[in-house]
């Protein structure tokens, strides 16, 4: 059996508030990014619920870790007459998994940007909205290319892994898109920036396939993300600087101001990819930041390593 008890998370009923007048205008500019043949089109928001876990029970609690997001039911005559998505939000948000956190960062990343992230769990909840909007938004899996979906365009598993790369890609554009707006402060959005780095390092250290070989979308489009960062000069590895924890060697800094132009052309390039239907370029993507043999496969080594030091949590929940 399983068992879930949990509140929606308010904060992010705030967000989609927020979102709900904008979603025309969000269309148009991953629209205008993607290019042609895709169009932009009439959108609204099927969001998951955001949830805040108060009891997980039976099978649905995990000896390690927890599951972050659930489809249920996933059988039978309820499912096919449609069942409930969420999102769990207040996971890791508990003071011995922010002080894990925390250290991890700081092991990773140099002091200068270390010392500017800030650990509050809203800016997660506002990646985590913004993610699964973008699902709604521009080239998505039901689109289709001379009367292909994507899965039969790029097949099963790399088709997951680009729509994946898109919603969270788009995360990242329109953190600083809604800044401009006022919708968000400036700095809320660098702070967002900030913990995205942080959310894409935790993935690419579990590895870009699991026990059976398969391939993580998650963990493979956090590679390709921060690869093509690093590549352009925002994601900056100093080798032979200590890292903000005084003891490992080498670190990452985030040169914030290169992020907006640098996110811009990785979003071209994603958007556009699932556009046009491009399988070449998407293998061509995926094999350069997420293949071996690279300077940008040992980054990820390094990563992998000191974000393991860490131990898996085994959760109990509170809620006050």
């Amino acid at each position: 059996f399983a068992v879930t008890f949990a509140r929606i998370n308010q904060e992010s009923l705030e967000w989609q508030r927020r979102l709900e007048p904008v979603k025309d205008d969000m269309e148009t500019a991953l629209a205008t990014l993607a290019g042609p043949p895709y169009k932009a089109r009439q959108v609204g928001f099927a969001l998951p619920d955001f949830i805040d876990i108060v009891l997980n029970a039976g099978d649905s609690r995990s000896a390690l870790g927890a599951t972050i997001g659930q489809s249920l039911p996933n059988w039978g005559p309820v499912a096919e007459s449609g069942g409930r998505t969420v999102a769990m939000t207040n996971l890791y948000t508990d003071p011995d998994s922010e002080a894990a956190s925390i250290e991890q960062a700081r092991s990773v990343m140099c002091k200068a940007t270390a010392d500017r992230v800030d650990h509050a769990p809203r800016f997660m909840t506002m990646s985590t909205v913004l993610h699964e909007a973008a699902h709604n938004l521009g080239p998505s899996h039901e689109y289709q290319v001379d009367g292909r979906k994507d899965g039969e365009v790029f097949g099963g598993p790399l088709a997951t892994t680009l729509e994946e790369l898109k919603a969270q890609t788009a995360a990242l554009y329109f953190s600083d898109w809604l800044a401009a707006r006022g919708v968000l402060s400036k700095e809320d959005a660098l702070n967002s920036h900030l913990r995205d780095v942080l959310w894409a390092f935790g993935h690419i250290a579990a590895g870009m396939v699991d026990a059976q070989g398969r391939p993580k979308p998650y963990s493979q489009l956090a590679a390709i993300q921060m690869g093509f960062l690093n590549q352009r000069g925002v994601l900056v590895w100093n080798a032979a600087e200590k890292a903000a924890n005084g003891t490992d060697t080498g670190c990452f800094d985030v040169d914030l101001a290169k992020w907006p132009a640098a996110v811009d052309d990785l979003a071209r390039l994603t958007f556009g990819i699932k556009s046009r239907g491009d399988r070449a370029l998407a293998e061509k993507t995926r094999d350069e930041y997420v293949g071996s043999g690279t300077k940008w496969a040992d980054l990820r080594g390094v990563i992998e390593q000191r974000w393991q030091r860490a131990p898996r949590a085994s959760f109990v929940y509170a809620m006050q």
